[in-house]
């Protein structure tokens, strides 16, 4: 070869090389900008406050908790012994049920989770999705959907009270008194057999006795080692009139819902500075989360608020929804049918987005699959509604895809959705393109959107999704089975 040949070649691999060094200190400098804008809107955001509560809840390995543990995975708070709180809420599937709607007390296998688990006759009589119960006792204000356990001034207002009226039994936590109402419910675990009461207290009084061995229901169980349970947990040698209350029965297993904290994700690691905690499409996704949509944000930090993605305030969101309820006139009217208000229609209480990756399918009623459905959906509410029915996507759901004719099931579903979006274009305001509704048409590229759901998964507590980390919060079939009822799970 030519010396001047060999020149060229040699120059040619220079500039390439040249080249490549100049991307990458361009790819550098970038990422340098984009940590320093997120460090802006991190600050501006409060995504770096502690989470308020965070240090005063309990360890799973404390005896309340450990005893708490016992009673969520006992069949025998229920009515026909065949539906444990952690039916609908197992530590394995992210502290919720993998359901669109949840299947209590009519399951056709009592011991089947997950997608798996059937309604008899397809009676989906259970009108929401399960909320995980992971991070319960991050909650300031109040839980279920529509916070019908609530803090109010002077304590815990809930449905056995009236509308902030607070509850002199509610108990002294959120997750207590929480606790004291899937067991009063026929569909989620209360059953038709069990006898019926004049009020909620009669139903929990009752399945006190039968849990500790005395009042009417005496000798139910063939071994029943739930006094020794109550008084290890409660450090006390009192009675089981005493101590197997309903009220120590919600306190211990409120213990055990609060002991379940899962935020150390790579946002956190993030936010406490290590900038190599993301990738670059999750720090994309993040500026976008939290930029407002007049500077070309995604402006989800409007709801999803703090170091717990949440406000906890009841917003309008129109997801699709289905369920028993929307075989009604209005459907799920949501907040409105706690507060007697109508400006509360449609309205849920802000999902908090911490390991939201593992919490689908999604909505009150589980309408969306993934994620991308999700971000999707708050791009543009209405096309995504249509779509959801034109398409008949709910038929496509884990939960419906194996029923004949699933689309007839729930007949009034459109029309409610639809009822709901009108509520939305009431509300109108300038979005990101100008002009639309609360949530219409941010128009996010499928790049930004795609960063987004990159950014949600990095919300993600690592032992959250490890079920040898999850060990401690899972009952053991021999030493957490004090009556022979617990709940053996099969997924």
């Amino acid at each position: 070869m030519k010396i001047h040949t060999l020149i060229a070649v040699s120059m040619l691999f220079s500039l390439s090389a040249c080249n490549e060094l100049l991307d990458l200190i361009k790819e550098d400098v970038n990422s340098i900008e984009l940590d320093n804008q997120l460090s802006i809107l991190i600050e501006q955001h409060n995504m770096n406050d502690t989470i308020s509560g965070e240090s005063n809840l309990p360890d799973i390995s404390s005896p309340i908790a450990q005893l708490g543990k016992k009673l969520f995975f006992s069949q025998s708070l229920s009515g026909d012994l065949n539906v444990a709180c952690a039916s609908c809420h197992h530590p394995a599937l992210a502290g919720a049920d993998a359901l669109s709607l949840s299947i209590g007390a009519n399951a056709v296998d009592s011991d089947v989770l997950g997608g798996g688990r059937l309604a008899i006759d397809n009676d989906f009589d259970v009108g929401r999705n399960a909320p995980t119960v992971f991070n319960t006792g991050l909650w300031r204000d109040g839980l279920f959907w529509d916070s019908r356990v609530e803090f109010v001034q002077g304590g815990i207002s809930t449905p056995d009270s009236n509308f902030e009226t607070v509850d002199l039994n509610a108990g002294s936590t959120l997750a207590a008194a929480q606790a004291k109402f899937p067991v009063t419910s026929n569909s989620e675990m209360l059953g038709d057999e069990f006898a019926q009461f004049e009020n909620n207290d009669g139903v929990r009084d009752h399945l006190a006795q039968r849990m500790g061995n005395y009042g009417l229901h005496i000798n139910v169980f063939d071994t029943n080692q739930w006094l020794t349970e109550f008084q290890l947990g409660f450090d006390s040698s009192e009675s089981s009139e005493v101590l197997i209350t309903f009220n120590n029965i919600a306190f211990a297993m409120g213990e055990y819902e609060r002991s379940m904290l899962f935020v150390d994700s790579p946002w956190r690691q993030y936010v406490n500075g290590d900038i190599n905690a993301l990738s670059d499409s999750q720090k994309r996704g993040a500026q976008l989360f939290l930029t407002d949509d007049n500077n070309n944000g995604a402006n989800c930090v409007q709801c999803h608020q703090g170091p717990t993605f949440t406000d906890e305030r009841f917003n309008l969101v129109a997801f699709p929804q289905f369920g028993i309820k929307t075989n009604d006139d209005q459907g799920d009217i949501g907040r409105e049918a706690v507060s007697n208000n109508q400006n509360d229609r449609y309205r849920f209480r802000t999902a908090s987005l911490l390991n939201v990756e593992l919490t689908a399918p999604y909505g009150h009623a589980g309408t969306y699959q993934t994620l991308e459905e999700v971000v999707a959906h708050y791009d543009n509410p209405r096309e995504s509604v249509e779509d959801f029915f034109v398409e008949n996507k709910m038929c496509d759901l884990t939960q419906f895809k194996n029923i004949e004719n699933c689309d007839s099931i729930f007949n009034n579903a459109q029309n409610i959705s639809m009822a709901a979006l009108q509520e939305i274009g009431q509300r109108r305001r300038p979005g990101r393109n100008g002009s639309g509704s609360t949530l219409d048409n941010i128009q996010l590229n499928q790049d930004e959107q795609n960063d987004i759901v990159e950014f949600l998964r990095a919300l993600t507590d690592v032992c959250a999704s490890d079920l040898d980390c999850l060990t401690p919060w899972i009952a053991d079939n021999v030493l957490d089975n004090p009556d022979g009822q617990m709940l053996k799970a099969k997924f």
